[in-house]
């Protein structure tokens, strides 16, 4: 019963909030969504954040953005897993890393889609000179598009809204999220959802 009850007040307090962002017309039902779910694989992203050398705040952003950590989560267009690695990239990273026995359905297991996808971010942040909204642009688009951009005249930045729809969209939720994890206890979204939704309103 007191369960129950307690139910009914965080569905309210959340219904709240809800009308009073969209009352304020400022109602972004992804980044509410984003705000409320839980960080699953912090010990893998730690680790990999560490080992290449990368803020654990953005691995775990780009993780969000790319797949809202569903290890089995596949695109359209192919790509695979956590950090949403296209079959041909995973095979040349995996060459790359001396990764024996490489197979496709690797890319499930969040240990090896997070160690790979690590591994490729820090590669393209070298390739650009390490300008992180070059770098995560490429991750999304691919480096030769992203090329292609500064040969135009893009300068790396996203005071002007970059050529592809999808990764003007990607760079700027990649961004927003990890100053937002930054901003917050990183270890804190990996609470279960119940206990993150008290946090989140206490």
């Amino acid at each position: 019963m007191a369960k129950e009850y307690l139910t009914k007040i965080v569905i309210f307090i959340i219904l709240s909030i809800l009308l009073f962002v969209f009352i304020n017309n400022d109602f972004d039902l992804w980044t509410i969504r984003r705000n409320f779910e839980q960080i699953k694989y912090q010990t893998e992203i730690e680790k990999y954040a560490k080992e290449f050398a990368i803020e654990k705040e953005l691995l775990a952003a780009l993780i969000y953005v790319e797949s809202r950590f569903n290890n089995h989560s596949k695109s359209s267009k192919g790509a695979v897993g956590l950090m949403q690695l296209m079959p041909s990239t995973a095979i040349w990273i995996a060459e790359e890393l001396g990764y024996n026995n490489f197979k496709l359905e690797d890319l499930n297991n969040p240990e090896v889609n997070i160690k790979f996808g690590s591994w490729y971010f820090a590669y393209l942040y070298q390739k650009f000179d390490k300008n992180l909204i070059q770098t995560i642009a490429a991750y999304n688009a691919g480096e030769r598009n992203v090329r292609v951009w500064i040969n135009e005249g893009w300068e790396g930045n996203i005071n002007k809204e970059l050529p592809f729809k999808e990764t003007d969209n990607f760079v700027r939720r990649v961004i927003s999220t990890k100053n937002f994890y930054k901003e917050n206890n990183l270890e804190i979204y990996g609470l279960s959802n119940l206990n993150l939704v008290l946090f989140n309103l206490s």
